[in-house]
């Protein structure tokens, strides 16, 4: 990538080693950093020397002018997030609160990571803006088609009402890091959370702290639809990518039931895709080998983001690693490890850079004895 078509990132920091290795970071990544700035004024000076693509702010810059910066990014349309040892919660953070928010210390990769995602979305929104011409609302709403309405329409014929409603809940995701939860065991439930981009999970911990993951959450994916009837939540639901989300209030999802019969139905039948995933999950942990047990895993995925409409090739995003795959799969890291060699020296899969190609899905499927009708995808779960 030339220097001229590399992304910039203006990159504050009031730690100076803390700036160092983040900004190592992301020029490694591929992008341009702009400092990094100790100061908001150091900041602001870089801003009229150039405007950047994204920005990396921190909100205890040593002249406490950080309100001032986010001004001036605001006013520049700089997408930014926030990297900070302060809680998003906490009284200094009250004019961020719709910002996207990494507690320190956080590793640089998870920093790039959402930065990344950041930039996506930023270049998303550009490209919409400068394509736009006048046409029917309906029919750019059905053009774009978000994940949870091309999810839904699977289930039931909807009404270009209907998409448009669902357009409007979708409008405003947020971008939530890796390893965060979106909600613990124990919390009291208040709405429902959609997944839009990345990869969630459901999971359970034991004292010990050992984790077992119950579900894979993809984009179009919500996350217990009527969890606003219990008392307290049962398990936890954590990012294992950075994720766009969007949080669903009680209220909402009970008027889409009430006065959208269609959405009502297509929820339905989500859910009980939903438990008869969970079902044969659990026939996956108690009768099938280690190494059945990933290629069934790897087969369901595969058809999953087809339907998602991100799995061109046969191939498809995997940001797992072998710890996660071990936590899925009730088997340790050490047998995933081998599990995967066996896979690869087999010719089934190829597994690099966060993505997963499957290179024979007939004999994978064989193999795994994997039968996606309890997706129930129509075509896709006879192919």
């Amino acid at each position: 990538m030339s220097l001229n078509h590399k992304l910039s990132v203006l990159l504050t920091e009031e730690f100076p080693l803390v700036g160092m290795d983040l900004s190592d970071s992301l020029e490694q990544a591929g992008y341009r950093v702009l400092g990094p700035a100790a100061t908001a004024a150091e900041a602001l000076n870089l801003l009229e020397q150039e405007t950047p693509t994204l920005a990396v702010i921190g909100i205890a810059l040593r002249d406490k002018r950080c309100a001032e910066l986010v001004h001036a990014l605001r006013q520049r349309g700089v997408p930014f997030l926030v990297h900070s040892g302060y809680r998003q919660d906490e009284p200094l953070a009250v004019a961020f609160r719709d910002v996207t928010w990494i507690i320190k210390p956080a590793p640089p990769d998870d920093v790039v990571s959402v930065l990344d995602e950041l930039s996506l979305t930023a270049a998303a929104v550009r490209q919409e803006a400068a394509s736009a011409t006048p046409t029917n609302p309906i029919t750019q709403i059905v053009g774009g088609a978000n994940p949870l309405t091309r999810k839904l329409e699977r289930f039931a014929l909807l009404s270009d009402t209907d998409r448009a409603l669902l357009e409007q809940i979708c409008a405003n995701p947020r971008i939530v890091p890796p390893d965060t939860y979106l909600v613990r065991e124990g919390d009291k439930p208040n709405g429902v959370f959609l997944v839009l981009s990345g990869l969630a999970c459901r999971h359970k911990l034991r004292a010990n702290g050992a984790r077992q993951i119950n579900a894979y959450l993809l984009p179009g994916d919500l996350c217990d639809l009527d969890v606003a009837l219990l008392d307290e939540m049962d398990h936890s639901i954590t990012t294992l990518s950075a994720c766009q989300v969007v949080h669903l209030a009680p209220e909402v999802i009970a008027d889409l039931r009430e006065h959208r019969p269609q959405i009502a139905l297509a929820l339905r039948k989500n859910t009980l895709v939903d438990e008869a995933t969970l079902r044969e999950w659990l026939m996956n942990l108690g009768r099938r080998s280690s190494v059945e047990r990933l290629a069934h895993l790897f087969c369901e995925l595969l058809l999953r983001f087809q339907a998602a409409g991100l799995a061109p090739g046969d191939s498809y995003p995997l940001p797992l690693t072998q710890v996660d795959l071990a936590d899925t799969t009730g088997i340790t890291s050490v047998h995933v490890n081998r599990s995967l060699r066996e896979l690869r020296q087999g010719g089934l899969i190829e597994l690099r850079g966060g993505r997963l190609k499957i290179l024979d899905y007939a004999r994978l499927r064989a193999l795994a004895e994997f039968r996606a009708n309890y997706l129930h995808l129509g075509d896709r779960a006879t192919a």
